[in-house]
């Protein structure tokens, strides 16, 4: 009987997250990409975000009314994205940070669609066989494996993703995947 693997062990390696950041059709889709990836947002927290909640100069994002209502601070870990961010929103002092082309909040939807057309130009697979497309809560995944891959403790994880609970983070993150196996075994056995 074949094991169901939690959703949670897929995810994106930080090579084709630089493929899908070149390939996005646009600046404002590159940053999108960005966002999700280095603030580890879900897609709706994104939509929702406002340029008020943006601090530049302490170099952090309060998320509002996350999952189950809660409100969280996330730092921002990349300079080069702090860049992109501030040079997107131009002179905007409020509003959503993400509009479509109309001017508008953009949906959900939109979203969903930017990250699979995105996935499908840069040739990039769900590594989920069980998804046709990307989705947005996969650059979720990504970032918090990548952050355990460099040492981050599954406290500092459940922060910066705002889980409610350490068991949730450790559950999902605690253990080391395949791949960081294979690669492990690779660097010990190849000394």
């Amino acid at each position: 009987m074949k094991q169901q693997m939690n959703a949670s062990a897929y995810h994106l390696k930080p090579g084709e997250i630089k493929k899908l950041i070149v390939a996005a059709g646009n600046f404002r889709d590159r940053c999108i990409i960005k966002t999700l990836y280095w603030l580890g947002l879900r897609r709706k927290e994104l939509v929702e975000l406002d340029v008020r909640d943006i601090d530049f100069d302490r170099k952090r994002v309060l998320v509002r009314e996350g999952k189950g209502g809660k409100t969280r601070i996330v730092p921002i870990i990349d300079d080069e994205y702090l860049s992109d961010l501030q040079h997107l929103l131009g002179s905007r002092q409020e509003g959503p940070v993400f509009i479509s082309s109309q001017r508008k909040q953009m949906s959900l939807r939109m979203i969903n669609r930017i990250i699979e057309k995105t996935g499908d130009t840069a040739g990039i697979k769900n590594p989920n066989p069980a998804r046709a497309h990307l989705n947005p809560h996969l650059f979720r995944h990504s970032i918090a494996r990548f952050l355990k891959s460099k040492g981050f403790t599954a406290e500092w994880i459940q922060n910066f993703l705002g889980h409610q609970s350490y068991k949730t983070t450790m559950d999902m993150y605690g253990t080391i995947s395949i791949e960081e196996m294979q690669e492990v075994a690779a660097q010990k056995l190849g000394e």
